[in-house]
Formats: C-alpha cells, sequence, structure tokens
C-alpha cells in the first residue's frame, strides 16, 4: 500500500481567490475547480491576515493551494519549506 504525500506535485495547484467570508475562502483553480478552504479560528480574528488575503483577491494574484487538504500554503513557491541543513 502506498501513502499519498500531503505535498505532491498534482495536490499543488495554482488558484486565485474569487471570494471570502468569515469562516472560508473561495478559490478557482487554473482548471476552473472551485475549491472552499476552511479558516482556522486563529486566522479568522487575525486582521492582518486577512487584509493580506483580501490584497491578494483585489490584485489577482494566483497562490498555492494544496487541492487535497483545501489548505493554503504558510510559504511562497520559492521557498524551501525544508531547513536547509549545513
Amino acid at each position: 500500500m502506498k501513502l499519498r504525500n500531503p505535498h505532491s506535485e498534482q495536490d499543488v495547484v495554482a488558484a486565485q481567490i474569487v471570494g471570502m467570508n468569515g469562516k472560508t475562502i473561495t478559490v478557482k483553480t487554473e482548471t476552473g475547480q472551485i475549491l472552499r478552504l476552511p479558516l482556522t479560528p486563529k486566522h479568522q480574528h487575525d486582521q492582518i491576515f486577512l487584509a493580506s488575503l483580501k490584497d491578494i483577491w483585489h490584485a489577482q494574484i494566483w497562490i498555492p493551494v494544496n487541492r487535497q487538504l483545501k489548505r493554503l500554503f504558510h510559504y511562497d513557491w520559492l521557498l524551501d519549506p525544508e531547513p536547509v541543513k549545513a
């Protein structure tokens, strides 16, 4: 039995925010798939985070989204999520 990697290439997609409410962010992927991403209670009350998402929404910036887990990433496309070992 093979375990699925939650960060595999096919699960990471580019998406644009198309709507927001107090508890979810609605995004549309490059293939037209609509995903609803739930916000954690911490993010629901983080005014700076929400303002940043609204700016991304209005600028129509593409962001990385995990399609399987229905989550935003804590890092950008170009950053390595693993610490660099010396």
